[in-house]
C-alpha cells in the first residue's frame, strides 16, 4: 500500500527487477543519432541480415579461466574469455562504442521511426498519482502533464474537483523534480514528509543510479522556480535500498547508508551509478536536522554479517516506537527488534525488545494500539496472515487476527482505518480484491467490486479517506477515495440495525487520446507446464486481430523473488499491439509471488528450471492454441526477467522464439554474487560458490551455455551504463559470447546501450519512449511485420 513502505524494507528495493545522469565516461555517443520526422516506407519483409558482409565488431577473447568446485564433478575450470569486459578500460570503452554504432545502424533500417512517433504521441496524456491529506492541511499529488521528463508534485487545500480543475494538475507546484537537471535524468528516489508535514526529506537519483542524495525543503516555502529557494543545508548522501523515517518531533529522521565511496566525487557530480564494487557493511544513522552529516549518529550496523541491511518504522500514531527490520538477503524473511524511543537516547547503545531474531519468516508492522501491536507475515502462512502480540507481555506470544484467506488467495496487505475499520487487500488470481474488515477481523463491505484489475491502496488511521489507485491492462489509471462515515466506533450504527461503513467517491480517470480500451480485449488462460503445473495467462489482443494462427505475439515474464506481475498499463505495448495487428501475452509464471510462498520457492535454486520451462509451455501454447503464429511470439523480460529470456532462447527447441529481448538481464550466474547487490540474489538462484549450487546454476546460466549447433533467433539485450542493480558487464559479456559462438547466425544478435541511465526507475519519459521505439521496433524489423493504421 501506498502510505507505507514495509518493513522489511529492502526486500522490494534490492530485487533485481526492471517492472531506472553528466555525460557517461563509457560511451562517446548516444545509441540515438536522431528521430526522422518522416520515416522511410515499411516493407513487411525482415530487414536483410547477412553476417559474412556486416561482421559483428571484434572482442578480444582473453585465456582467462576461474575454478569452481562441485559436488558431482570435483574442480571445473571455466574459462572466461571476457572477464575483461566487467572493467572500465578503453579497451571497454571502445568494444561499447562499437556496438552502439552497430546496433544503431541495424536499426536505422527498420520502423523506429515511426514507431516513436506513434508512441510518443500515445504517451502524451495526463498521469497522477493518488492524493493524499497531510498534517498541513494540503491534499499532496504527483502529476505529469503527458511528456514532461518526471512527474511534478502538486498540493492544495481542497482536492481538484470541478471540471476545469481535473482537465489540468489542479492546486500548485510543491517540487518540480524537472528542474534538477537539464535533461529529465535526475529523478526523486524516495520523499517522506515529517509528521507534522512541516518539513519533506526527499531523495535524489542521477541517472538512475541506486544511490542518492537526501535533501530536507520546508513545505511552507512556496516554489520558486529551482530547488534551492526552500531548501535547507541538510545534505545525507551514500544512502541505498533506503527510506526516511522521521522521529515524530520532526526533529530528525533515520536512514541507511554505505561507507563513504571516494569515487563518487563531491555531493552532485554524477558519478555514482559505474561502479560495480560489492555492497557490503550497511548502518543505519540518524541524521538531526541542522547538522551535517559527519555529525549523525550511528544507531546500528553489524561488521561481522557484512551483507545484512536495515529498514525502519516508527509506530504510527504515538510515534514511541522504532521497528527495526534486518534483512540478509532478498528471502522474504527478516528479524525484527523494537525499541522504546521514550526512554532511552537515540544511540548504538539503544536497548532492543528482540521480537524476533531469526530468520525464519517475514514480519511487516501494520498498526500499534498502546503495545499490542499487528504484522503482517508468512509465518505459517505460504499466502500470509495477520498477527498480533503484546509488546508489554512477560512472555509474548502471537495470536492470529486475520487467517490465511479461505479462497485460497494471498494476503497482500491490510491497513488501519479510523474506527476499528481495516482496508484488506487480496489478490485472487492475479486479480485484487480489497474489502474494509471490522476489529474482529469479519469482513462488512467490498469496494470498487466491478473492477478487474491491480490496485494500490492507502489510508492512516487518523485519516477518514481510503483512497484505491486502480491500473489495469487496458485502463490507464483510475483513482478515488472510500470516505468513512467518523473516527469514532460508534458512529457507524443505526437506529435501525443496520451501519454505514461509508461511501465510494471517484476522484480522477485517465483517458489515452491514441488508444481506447474499447479497442481491445482481455482474457486470462491457464495452460500446462512441462511438468503438468496449470500456469495463469493474461492474453491482450486488438479487436481486428484474427485468432487464426497468425498473429504475432509479445510475451512477457519476469518468475522471481516473489514478485507478482500483475495488469499493468503499458502505452509503447499497446502501440505496438494496435498498429502490428499483435497480441500482448504476459505468463504468470511459477518464481513469483502470485500464490504466495509456494509458488514463489517451486521456481527458485533448484527448482528455478521451472520458470523456464513454464515460460517455454507459453509461448507453445500461444501457437497450439491459434493465439499466435509459429515463430511470431516474441518474448520479452527484464532483470531476473532478463535471465528468463536468455536462458529460454538456449533452452528451448530451434523454431520456438520468433524473437527475444532481454532487458537489463542478470546473464554470468557465476558471478553475479561479486557485483553490487548480487550477493542478496543467492536467496532466490543458490550461491554458485557452493559446490552444491554450483551444479544446478552452471547448467542454466546464459553465459555459460549459448548452443553452437542451432539457429536463434533475432535477439536484442539492452543495458544501460548506470544500471548499478545488474551491472551492465552481465549484457556485455553475453553479448560478445553470442557474436563469437553464433557468428554466422542467420538473424542479428545485438545489444542496445543507454546512457545516463539505471536499472529502470526514475528513467524520463524521453527515455522510455526511445527505449520503446527500439525494442518494438527491432522486433517488427527482423520478424517483417506490416504497419497498420
Amino acid at each position: 500500500m501506498l502510505a507505507r513502505l514495509r518493513t522489511p524494507l529492502s526486500h522490494v528495493s534490492l530485487l533485481p527487477r526492471p517492472l531506472p545522469r553528466p555525460t557517461t565516461t563509457l560511451l562517446s555517443r548516444p545509441l540515438h543519432t536522431s528521430y526522422r520526422t518522416m520515416a522511410p516506407p515499411i516493407a513487411p519483409t525482415p530487414t536483410p541480415w547477412d553476417p559474412t558482409a556486416t561482421p559483428y565488431p571484434p572482442a578480444r577473447r582473453s585465456p582467462h579461466i576461474d575454478t569452481y568446485k562441485s559436488e558431482k564433478h570435483g574442480t571445473v575450470a571455466v574459462p572466461d574469455p571476457y572477464a575483461w569486459l566487467e572493467h572500465t578500460t578503453p579497451e571497454t570503452e571502445h568494444w561499447v562504442d562499437a556496438q552502439v554504432h552497430f546496433t544503431s545502424t541495424f536499426l536505422d533500417q527498420g520502423p523506429r521511426d515511426k514507431l516513436y512517433s506513434a508512441v510518443k504521441d500515445n504517451f502524451d496524456y495526463p498521469r497522477f498519482g493518488v492524493a493524499s491529506k497531510k498534517a498541513d492541511g494540503y491534499y499532496y499529488w504527483y502529476y505529469n502533464s503527458g511528456l514532461q521528463a518526471q512527474s511534478v508534485l502538486y498540493r492544495a487545500r481542497a482536492l481538484p474537483s470541478t471540471p476545469a480543475e481535473l482537465s489540468t494538475a489542479g492546486g500548485e507546484v510543491f517540487f518540480d523534480p524537472n528542474a534538477l537537471s537539464a535533461d529529465g535524468t535526475a529523478a526523486i528516489a524516495v520523499g517522506k514528509f515529517s509528521h507534522s508535514a512541516a518539513l519533506w526529506a526527499y531523495g535524489v537519483s542521477l541517472s538512475g543510479s541506486d544511490f542518492f542524495t537526501v535533501y530536507v525543503r520546508d513545505t511552507s516555502a512556496p516554489w520558486a522556480g529551482s530547488p534551492e529557494p526552500g531548501r535547507l543545508a541538510d545534505e545525507v548522501r551514500f544512502c541505498k535500498f533506503s527510506t526516511v523515517t522521521w522521529t515524530h518531533d520532526d526533529k530528525g529522521f533515520f536512514y541507511q547508508r554505505f561507507p563513504t565511496r571516494p569515487e563518487h566525487g563531491e555531493a552532485g557530480e554524477d558519478k555514482a551509478g559505474t561502479e560495480t564494487t560489492m555492497d557490503t557493511n550497511a548502518q543505519l544513522y540518524y541524521h538531526r536536522i541542522g547538522t551535517k552529516q559527519s555529525e549523525d549518529i550511528l544507531v546500528h550496523e553489524d561488521p561481522a554479517n557484512e551483507h545484512y541491511m536495515w529498514g525502519t518504522t516508527i509506530s504510527e500514531l504515538d510515534g514511541r516506537y522504532l521497528l527495526l527490520s534486518t534483512s540478509k538477503d532478498t528471502g522474504p524473511t527478516n528479524r525484527l527488534w523494537i525499541a522504546d524511543l521514550t526512554q532511552q537516547a537515540i544511540g548504538r547503545e539503544m536497548k532492543w525488545l528482540k521480537l524476533v531474531d531469526n530468520f525464519e519468516a517475514q514480519y511487516s508492522y501494520l498498526a500499534n494500539d498502546g503495545t499490542l501491536f499487528y504484522f503482517y507475515t508468512n509465518l505459517d502462512a505460504p499466502r500470509y496472515r495477520v498477527i498480533t502480540v503484546d509488546i508489554a507481555s512477560p512472555t509474548p506470544e502471537w495470536k492470529e487476527w486475520l487467517a490465511e484467506d479461505a479462497q485460497g488467495g494471498k494476503l497482500e496487505d491490510a491497513t488501519a482505518l479510523p474506527g476499528g475499520l481495516w482496508g484488506v487487500q487480496f489478490s485472487r488470481n492475479v486479480r485484487d480484491e480489497v474489502y474494509l474488515y471490522d476489529r474482529a477481523g469479519k469482513p462488512v463491505q467490498r469496494i470498487a467490486e466491478d473492477f478487474i484489475g491491480t490496485i494500490e491502496s492507502s489510508g492512516r488511521r487518523d485519516s477518514d479517506e481510503f483512497w484505491l489507485f486502480m491500473v489495469g491492462f487496458t485502463t490507464p489509471s483510475a483513482a478515488g477515495r472510500w470516505v468513512l462515515p467518523s473516527a469514532d466506533p460508534h458512529a457507524h450504527a443505526h437506529a435501525n440495525g443496520t451501519t454505514n461503513y461509508g461511501k465510494w467517491e471517484p476522484w480522477r480517470t485517465t483517458q489515452v487520446k491514441g488508444l481506447s480500451a474499447d479497442e481491445f480485449d482481455t482474457e486470462q488462460v491457464w495452460y500446462p507446464s512441462k511438468d503438468g503445473t496449470q500456469i495463469p495467462m493474461f492474453v491482450v489482443r486488438h479487436k481486428s486481430t484474427p485468432r487464426d494462427g497468425t498473429a504475432p505475439a509479445l510475451q512477457y515474464g519476469y518468475g522471481g523473488f516473489s514478485i507478482s506481475i500483475k495488469p499493468s498499463f503499458a502505452t509503447s505495448v499497446l502501440t505496438f499491439v494496435k498498429h502490428f495487428g499483435a497480441v500482448y501475452a504476459v505468463a504468470n509464471i511459477r518464481g513469483g509471488g502470485e500464490y504466495g510462498e509456494a509458488w514463489h520457492e517451486a521456481g527458485t535454486r533448484e527448482r528455478k528450471t521451472n520458470v523456464f520451462d513454464d515460460f517455454i509451455a507459453a509461448t507453445d501454447y500461444l501457437v497450439s492454441s491459434g493465439i499466435a503464429g509459429k515463430q511470431k511470439v516474441i518474448i520479452n523480460g527484464g532483470s531476473n526477467g532478463g535471465l528468463l529470456v536468455g536462458a529460454c532462447v538456449n533452452r528451448a527447441p530451434e523454431n520456438t522464439f520468433g524473437a527475444a529481448i532481454a532487458d537489463v538481464g542478470v546473464m554470468d550466474m557465476l558471478k553475479f554474487p561479486l557485483f553490487t547487490i548480487g550477493k542478496a540474489w543467492e536467496a532466490d538462484f543458490g550461491a554458485p560458490g557452493d559446490p552444491h549450487d554450483f551444479d544446478f546454476i552452471y547448467p542454466y546460466s546464459p553465459l555459460h551455455n549459448v548452443d553452437p549447433n542451432k539457429v536463434y533467433p533475432p535477439m536484442l539485450l539492452t543495458t544501460a551504463d548506470h544500471d548499478d542493480r545488474v551491472v551492465p558487464l552481465h549484457s556485455y559479456k553475453l553479448a560478445a559470447e553470442l557474436q563469437h559462438v553464433k557468428a554466422n547466425n542467420p538473424h542479428p544478435l545485438l545489444i542496445r546501450v543507454d546512457t545516463k541511465s539505471g536499472h529502470g526507475a526514475g528513467k524520463s519519459t524521453e527515455k522510455r519512449i526511445q527505449e520503446a521505439a527500439d525494442k518494438w521496433g527491432f522486433a517488427a524489423q527482423t520478424l517483417g511485420l506490416e504497419w497498420k493504421d
